[in-house]
C-alpha cells in the first residue's frame, strides 16, 4: 500500500494578504536593483505587486509602516517565519539607509500602467545617490506625477514605551546642552572667545536619541522659560531642527553640525544690549533695527569660537540666513538672490515654531503648538519651504506633544503621542488633575479615539486646544 505524501508544514501555513504584499514588495525592489526595466522578471513581479494590491477589496489607503522594529501592513505585523526573517531586516535596511518608515498606497493605485509603477520604484532605488533621500524624494513624487502613492514620515505612530536609561540620557544631553549654551555664551560676552567641545559631545549625545527614539526628545523640547528664553529657545531649536534633518535622512556628521547651528543660531545676540532683549514691552523701531543685526552678529561669533576651520566653516551660514524667508523679505536684507541653504530653510522653520509657541517676558501668552502650524503652513512657499514644512507637520502630528486640550466632558489633558492605528489624528493624552492647591497634577492617561461600545461616539471630544506653558505647565514634566 502507498504511503499518502504528506506536505511540509511550512506548505501548510496559510499566506496571508499582508505576507504576500510584503513578499511582492521585496522582490520587486530586489529585482529591480539587480535587472533593467526591460527584463521580463521585472514586468513579472511589477504585475504580481499590483494584482495583490488589487486583492484590496475596501476603498482604502494600504499602509506599510516600519514601527519598533518592526513590519506593519494595515496595522498588522508582518510575523517572523523563518523564511521571512532575512527578508524582513533587508527591507528595514532598505528604506533606513533612505530615512523612510514607510510607504503609503492610495486606492488609484490599482489603475496604475505598470510603466508608473516602475518609474516610482527606480526613484525609490536611486534615492541613496543623493545627500538626503527623503527628501529628494519628496521632491520628485509632489504634483501629480505619483498622486497614488506617498512617503511615511512616522505620522500617528506612538512613542514606544522608552526605555528609563534613554530618558535619562536624553535629560542630561539636553539640560547639559542648555549650561553648554549660557557658559559659551557668557564666556563670548566676557572674554571674546570660548570652547566649544562639550557643546558638540551634547549635540551628538541628542542626536543618537534622535535617532533611537525622537519623541523623547521632541518631549523635552517642550520645555519653555521666559525668564531665560534666549537659552531654552538655543536649545529647542538644535531639538526641532536635529528630529526634521533625520526625518529627512541627514547623516549622523550632517545632524551633529545642524545640531550645533541650532545651538548657537543666536549667539550674536551676546552683541546686544541686555535691555533690549530682555525689554518687558514691545519693542520700538530703533531697538527692532537692533535685534535684526543679530544674524550676521552671530556669524562674528562663530569666528571667534575656538573650534577647527572646517566646523566653523560648515555652522556660519546657517545662523546667517535663520530669518531669511524663502522669497527673500526676512532679514538680514542681501543683494543676491541664490538658494538659502537647506540648514538655513530648516533652521527657520525650527526657530519661528518654538518663538511663536513660546511666552516672552513681553508677551506670556502664545499660540498652541497646533495653532502655530496652521499659521506657518498658510505661509508655505513664501516664508517656509513647503516640502521642509510638510515633514515637519507630520512630525509633529495634528496636535504636537505636549499640546494642552480642553475635553467636551470639561476634563483637561496634555497630548502624549498616537497610537499606532490613529493616523496621526487622535492622541492619547494625560488628563491633569486639581490638586486642591492651584496646581495640576498626573491623571490617567486616555485614548481619544476611545469611541462608547453602545453609541460608537467617541467618549471625549477636543474644545479648544491652549497653550501649556502660557497657563503655567511644563508639559516635559507630566511627559517623563
Amino acid at each position: 500500500m502507498n504511503e499518502k505524501k504528506t506536505t511540509p508544514k511550512k506548505n501548510q501555513e496559510s499566506v496571508s494578504w499582508e505576507e504576500s504584499l510584503f513578499l511582492a514588495l521585496y522582490r520587486t525592489i530586489q529585482t529591480l536593483r539587480i535587472h533593467q526595466d526591460n527584463n521580463r522578471l521585472v514586468r513579472i513581479c511589477l504585475t504580481r505587486f499590483k494584482q495583490i494590491v488589487s486583492k484590496m477589496e475596501m476603498d482604502d489607503d494600504i499602509t506599510l509602516l516600519i514601527y519598533d522594529g518592526r513590519f506593519y501592513i494595515q496595522g498588522e505585523k508582518v510575523q517572523y517565519r523563518r523564511h521571512l526573517v532575512s527578508l524582513i531586516q533587508a527591507l528595514m535596511d532598505f528604506f533606513e539607509k533612505r530615512g523612510l518608515k514607510g510607504l503609503r498606497f492610495f486606492p488609484e493605485v490599482k489603475e496604475v500602467p505598470l510603466v508608473k509603477l516602475l518609474a516610482f520604484f527606480r526613484l525609490l532605488i536611486q534615492s541613496t545617490e543623493h545627500k538626503s533621500p527623503a527628501l529628494w524624494l519628496l521632491e520628485q513624487i509632489g504634483g501629480n506625477r505619483f498622486p497614488w502613492v506617498s512617503i511615511i514620515q512616522e505620522k500617528g505612530l506612538r512613542r514606544r514605551e522608552s526605555d528609563p536609561g534613554l530618558q535619562k540620557r536624553a535629560r542630561t544631553a539636553y539640560f547639559s546642552s542648555l549650561n553648554s549654551v549660557k557658559q559659551v555664551s557668557q564666556k563670548m560676552s566676557v572674554q571674546g572667545y570660548a570652547g566649544v567641545r562639550k557643546a558638540k559631545r551634547m549635540v551628538q549625545n541628542m542626536v543618537d536619541v534622535a535617532v533611537e527614539d525622537e519623541g523623547i526628545l521632541l518631549g523635552l523640547g517642550t520645555i519653555k522659560d521666559y525668564d531665560d528664553y534666549t537659552y531654552t529657545h538655543s536649545v529647542n531649536v538644535a531639538v526641532l531642527s536635529l528630529c526634521l534633518g533625520n526625518r529627512i535622512g541627514l547623516s549622523r556628521t550632517s545632524l551633529e553640525r545642524l545640531g550645533i547651528c541650532g545651538l548657537f543660531h543666536d549667539l550674536g545676540k551676546v552683541e546686544i544690549p541686555r535691555e533690549i532683549v530682555t525689554k518687558p514691552e514691545e519693542l520700538n523701531t530703533g531697538e527692532w533695527k537692533v535685534i535684526r543685526s543679530h544674524p550676521l552678529a552671530s556669524v562674528r561669533q562663530i569666528l571667534k569660537l575656538t573650534a577647527s576651520h572646517d566646523l566653523k566653516s560648515e555652522i556660519l551660514l546657517a545662523p546667517f540666513e535663520h530669518h531669511m524667508k524663502l522669497d527673500f523679505t526676512g532679514y538680514p536684507q542681501v543683494h543676491f538672490k541664490k538658494e538659502i541653504s537647506l540648514f538655513g530653510r530648516i533652521l527657520h522653520i525650527a526657530d519661528v515654531y518654538d518663538a511663536i509657541t513660546s511666552p516672552r517676558v513681553y508677551r506670556r501668552s502664545a499660540l498652541s503648538p497646533d495653532k502655530a502650524l496652521s499659521y506657518m503652513l498658510k505661509r508655505a512657499g513664501t516664508d517656509f519651504d513647503p516640502l521642509l514644512l510638510k515633514v515637519f507637520g507630520t512630525m509633529m502630528g495634528t496636535y504636537p506633544m505636549g499640546t494642552l486640550l480642553e475635553l467636551d466632558t470639561g476634563e483637561k489633558g496634555l497630548v502624549l503621542d498616537y497610537p499606532l492605528d490613529s493616523g496621526g489624528t487622535l492622541p492619547r493624552i494625560i488628563l491633569l488633575e486639581q490638586d486642591g492647591n492651584g496646581e495640576f497634577r498626573r491623571g490617567d492617561v486616555v485614548d481619544l479615539g476611545e469611541k462608547d461600545p453602545e453609541t460608537g461616539a467617541y467618549r471625549r471630544n477636543v474644545v479648544t486646544s491652549l497653550n501649556a506653558a502660557s497657563s503655567g505647565i511644563q508639559p516635559a514634566s507630566f511627559i517623563f
